[in-house]
Formats: structure tokens, C-alpha cells, sequence
């Protein structure tokens, strides 16, 4: 029935909103803006794994290769593993021999540590799979998957693109149109999608997206640099004696992940230019214990210690807690947009409270 012959303000095929499930017009104009920010067509879900199972439901792989990843993806993949039996997960450097989908974090989490696009689209893509690419760690401007060769991207907007840790959301975007809107048709039927006030206030933060993440981004790989800086301080040389403030700082950290690290890595010439305006503002460190690790997330000030990431709050979590196939030396350090000289002060005073602890322990 059209309106014309049906007496209700909103009935009828003419009209373009008719149910909620299906779209309303915060949505479209969400979905909108994501799609110019990302350069494809974007489609938006209710969580970044139900996104992910989203792509999984629409191409429908036989086997797929799989890397390093956060590991509610594969938790993800085991689910549409019980749906379709008999598909094969494989790793990210096996032999993509019968491979139809490649999927691909970069930045990794929990490391920061980033992967070259273009090097796996170009195997993906001669082994005849898609490449999908999970960007949650690097949104626009920091990266564009698409420029490298990917076929889909996946965001989980709970993190950066929402930014407040105030909604919960997930993006796919696809190359083609016909593409998005078979997703979206069954995102439709199977209610996946999300409310009006997750995508108002997606909406509402994507307006601060780029100042967000570029400083966060900024403020990451000058803390990251610090830390490097007092482990390496720390490290006896033929050059160089530790002094007893180095020492104290350093000696405890074990190593420290980032992009920003990478730079000097050999076969990472791929990195500036798959990241000209910088890096994810996530990184991780490791210390030489695992109390260790744990006496610092608990003693950081101004960063909260817990899960999640993205936020305008710095942030600490250990992995371990979540994922027992973690590393339990290893914290992951979400930065968000407090300033620089603060967090460096909130890092070195913990660091020093932390020699101060394993002293008075020592002498128990």
C-alpha cells in the first residue's frame, strides 16, 4: 500500500523508513561517513566480532589463513567452524594452496606491531583468496587498507572510531556496493545491526577522529621511545656503565613492541609508507616477571588498569587475565590524549616504585 491510499505517516513502499531492524536515518548517515572516511562502503554492526562474523556468514570460506590476532576473532572463527564443518584454519605464512580467505591484523593486538598489506594481498590474491584486513589499531588517518590491496576491512568502532568508551559497534567496509548491501540485507534478517544511539553517538565521535588519533598516535610512539630508551639505559656495554637512576628505571623491562620500533627492523621498509601520518596508539611491554608486570598495571596513576582500548583514557591491561595463551610478562598500553610529560612522570615513578618493591622484597 502506498501512503497515498493508506492513511498512516509512515506505511508503504515509498516510504525509506519503515523499521528500525532494517534502517534508520542516524544509520545511513553514519554509515555514510564512514564510507567516505574509509574509501569503500561501509556497513555497521552492533560489535566488531559481530562485523567479523558478518564476513565469514557472507563469503562463506573453505579454509582459512589465519595470524596473529586478537583472540576473540578466532573464538569468532570456532563459531562459524560449528555452523560449516569441515573448514580449515591455517597459519598467515603457510602455503595458501586452497586458501580462499586471508585474514589479517594489522596493527596486531596486543603488540602495536604492524604487518605489510600489500606483501599478503599480492599472495592472497594469486592463490585466488580475498584479503580481509582487521585496521581496529590504525583507523583513518593512520591507515587505508584498501590503498594496499585489501578486499574488505574490518574495524571494531568500540575502540577508536567510538572513542569514549561509551558504544559498542563494528564496521565492515567492501569495495563494491552490491557487496554492502547483501550484507546489509542480512544484517536486516538476522538483527545484527546497531541501535540509534550507538550510531548517534559514533556519529558524535567521528567528528574528533582524525585530532584523536593523530595525538594519541604522537604521544604512543614518544612513551614507547622513553621506555625503549630505559631499557636499553639499563643494559651493561663495553661502552657504556648503567648508572644507578638507569638501573632502577630499566633493568626490569624486558622488551617493548610498536610500530615505531620497527622503523629500524630489515624488511620493514614497507611500514612509512603503508603509515605516513604514524602509528597505532597501542603497545606492548613486557617485564622480566610475571609479578612484576602486575605491580606495575596496579601501581600506573593515570592509567586505569582494564581491558578495551581506544579511549581518550590511557589504559592498561594484562592479557594474560583474558587470554591464557598470552604472555603473562606482557601489558598492553592503550594511550589515550593525556598529555606527554604526565604519562612520563606516571611511568617513572611506577618504575621506581617498583625497584623499591623488589629491594624490600629481596630482603624478606
Amino acid at each position: 500500500y502506498a501512503k497515498t491510499s493508506v492513511d498512516a505517516c509512515n506505511y508503504g513502499p515509498d516510504q525509506r523508513y519503515v523499521y528500525s531492524r532494517e534502517g534508520t536515518p542516524v544509520l545511513t548517515k553514519v554509515e555514510a561517513t564512514l564510507s567516505t572516511l574509509c574509501e569503500g562502503h561501509a556497513v555497521v554492526y552492533g560489535s566488531g566480532l559481530t562485523a567479523a562474523y558478518a564476513v565469514l556468514i557472507e563469503h562463506r570460506p573453505k579454509k582459512i589463513a589465519l595470524g596473529d590476532c586478537y583472540f576473540g576473532i578466532r573464538e569468532v572463527v570456532k563459531q562459524y567452524q560449528r555452523l560449516v564443518p569441515g573448514v580449515q584454519v591455517v597459519g598467515l605464512e603457510c602455503s595458501y594452496e586452497k586458501v580462499d580467505m586471508v585474514w589479517l591484523e594489522s596493527p596486531i593486538n596486543p603488540t602495536g606491531e604492524v604487518k605489510d598489506i600489500g606483501s599478503y594481498a599480492l599472495r592472497a590474491h594469486a592463490a585466488g583468496a580475498i584479503l580481509v584486513v582487521d585496521a581496529t589499531l590504525a583507523p583513518p588517518p593512520l591507515s587505508y587498507p584498501f590503498r594496499q590491496g585489501a578486499d574488505i576491512v574490518v574495524h571494531s568502532a568500540t575502540k577508536y572510531m567510538g572513542g569514549h568508551s561509551d558504544l559498542l559497534a563494528g564496521i565492515v567496509v567492501t569495495k563494491s556496493a552490491k557487496s554492502a548491501e547483501t550484507l546489509r540485507h542480512a544484517r536486516y534478517i538476522l538483527g545484527t545491526g546497531t541501535g540509534n544511539l550507538e550510531c548517534w553517538l559514533l556519529l558524535r565521535s567521528l567528528r574528533t577522529l582524525t585530532v584523536r588519533i593523530r595525538q594519541q598516535s604522537q604521544t604512543a610512539s614518544r612513551i614507547v621511545a622513553l621506555l625503549e630508551g630505559h631499557r636499553r639505559s639499563a643494559i651493561h656495554s663495553a661502552c657504556h656503565t648503567p648508572t644507578a637512576h638507569e638501573l632502577k628505571l630499566g633493568s626490569r623491562i624486558a622488551s617493548v613492541s610498536h610500530a615505531s620500533l620497527q622503523l629500524c627492523a630489515t624488511n620493514c621498509s614497507f611500514i612509512e609508507n603503508q603509515h605516513p601520518e604514524g602509528f597505532g596508539a597501542v603497545f606492548a611491554i613486557r617485564f622480566k616477571c610475571k609479578d612484576t608486570a602486575l605491580f606495575v598495571a596496579r601501581h600506573l596513576g593515570l592509567h586505569r588498569f582494564a581491558t578495551s582500548l581506544g579511549g581518550v583514557e590511557s589504559l592498561v591491561d594484562w592479557r594474560h587475565g583474558w587470554d591464557a595463551t598470552a604472555d603473562p610478562t606482557l601489558l598492553r598500553v592503550s594511550v589515550g590524549l593525556e598529555g606527554f610529560d604526565d604519562l612520563a612522570r606516571d611511568w617513572a615513578q611506577t618504575l621506581l616504585a617498583l625497584n623499591d618493591h623488589m629491594v624490600a622484597q629481596a630482603k624478606i
